[in-house]
């Protein structure tokens, strides 16, 4: 399985008028894939929505690609769109390939880590020994390598019930030294985290 995450950016000003157009928009995303998860963001850069698609072929995120290209308004928000970035995943080896359904938040924090060259399969490596402590403390829903040329990045994707357990995971894997994995970090270049919310209308909520 291989996951598709697109960054919907809005125009300032114009979040009320996308809200009632989403659902269709979501209904619609993609025709090769199944969109699995639709998030606003809540901290971090405003106005934006990511939208979560499971592919079963890279064919089928091309072909997907090749029809936004020659669509004239994909997402039925063109006067409000501000921006579209889009990159496609592969989940990393010690991950199931399926993202597991159900509703697990509604906050879900995405951290998108920038690799240095080479450095995904030592930093998967590290992960690998400690995780599955990690995932005890608080789910994991998804970690993944981008598969896109540039540079290489690592999105992980962990829900929370609320902003006080997402306190509180973090505090007990930290005090108990698994968190962050030891020697996961040597490779990273850059790190960021964006806290979202899931919409009504999300299949993972």
């Amino acid at each position: 399985m291989f996951y598709d995450l697109t960054i919907l950016s809005l125009l300032p000003n114009t979040l009320g008028a996308v809200l009632p157009i989403l659902p269709k928009t979501y209904a619609s995303f993609s025709s090769t894939g199944k969109t699995i998860g639709c998030f606003g963001c809540e901290f971090g850069v405003l106005n934006r929505f990511a939208f979560l698609t499971a592919y079963d072929s890279v064919e089928k995120i091309a072909e997907e690609r090749a029809r936004l290209m020659q669509a004239e308004d994909p997402y039925g928000i063109a006067p409000y769109l501000g921006g579209v970035q889009s990159t496609a995943f592969k989940p990393l080896f010690f991950m199931n390939d399926a993202i597991e359904a159900g509703s697990f938040g509604p906050f879900y924090e995405f951290r998108t880590y920038t690799i240095a060259p080479g450095g995904l399969a030592e930093t998967a490596d590290a992960w690998s020994k400690i995780v599955e402590r990690r995932n005890a403390m608080s789910k994991l829903l998804m970690v993944m390598g981008s598969i896109e040329e540039g540079p290489q990045r690592m999105v992980h994707i962990w829900p929370y019930n609320s902003i006080e357990d997402r306190v509180k995971a973090r505090g007990q894997a930290s005090k108990e030294g698994i968190w962050p994995p030891p020697g996961g970090s040597a490779k990273l270049t850059a790190l960021q985290s964006e806290l979202f919310v899931a919409t009504g209308f999300s299949d993972l909520k």
